[in-house]
């Protein structure tokens, strides 16, 4: 166990950093350490089992997974299958914790867990929120981008079985959605989204989205046409 003192530490340099990792400046920013002097309590803290290294240069006082992999870096959120297990919108038990992101980075082995980093476009990044969790907090998709995501980049989502599953649980606000689809611009993920959301969710979207053309969008590899969103499923 971390001893108070060592928290309330800690608590300053995430007050300063506003973030639950711990870097060499910001330990310099809060304490006035020389940089020879930083690396060595850095050191020191980390042999001692205040601090566990994440990578170099990245070290925390959390045990949390979801807290260290939203704040290593920033812009990032908890998306895609990995959000589906957070949100209680599936029984799998998911030990990869994916993270979208705008830049590539490499994946981290942490504890028990494996982080990885999805890049998505910046005009895609969007529909997350910060939320207080345990002792901090983290960053998470929210539930209609979730829908969006998981349909973006399926092979992160486990099947569409999955996929379903998040979509019969998701807490979807209409009008969100909608903006968020009219924001992406995409007529096949509009008609993968529509169609499931009116199988599965009674929400017709069609009378407010354009998506109509002369293409079908895929969903799997059964042979099952819905001829209104245009949709093989």
């Amino acid at each position: 166990m971390i001893s108070s003192r060592l928290n309330n530490k800690i608590y300053k340099v995430h007050t300063i950093t506003n973030s639950m990792i711990i870097t060499s400046s910001s330990l310099r920013k809060m304490k006035n350490y020389t940089k020879d002097y930083t690396y060595t309590k850095l050191y020191r803290l980390s042999k001692s089992n205040k601090l566990s290294k994440i990578i170099k240069g990245k070290y925390t006082t959390s045990d949390d997974i979801y807290e260290i992999a939203t704040n290593i870096y920033n812009p990032c959120y908890i998306s895609f299958w990995s959000a589906a297990y957070f949100k209680g919108y599936t029984e799998q038990i998911i030990n990869t914790i994916q993270i979208a992101t705008t830049r590539k980075h490499s994946p981290i082995i942490f504890q028990k867990y494996n982080i990885e980093y999805h890049v998505l476009p910046k005009k895609l990044f969007f529909g997350y929120k910060k939320i207080v969790h345990k002792e901090g907090f983290i960053f998470v998709v929210d539930d209609e981008k979730l829908i969006i995501d998981m349909l973006l980049k399926k092979r992160l989502s486990g099947n569409i079985d999955e996929i379903i599953k998040t979509i019969k649980n998701a807490k979807i606000d209409t009008d969100k959605i909608i903006s968020y689809l009219k924001n992406v611009n995409n007529k096949n993920l509009t008609k993968q989204a529509g169609f499931l959301l009116e199988k599965y969710k009674n929400i017709d979207i069609s009378k407010k989205m354009l998506y109509k053309d002369k293409n079908y969008a895929r969903l799997s590899n059964a042979k099952n046409i819905n001829k209104k969103w245009m949709v093989k499923y």
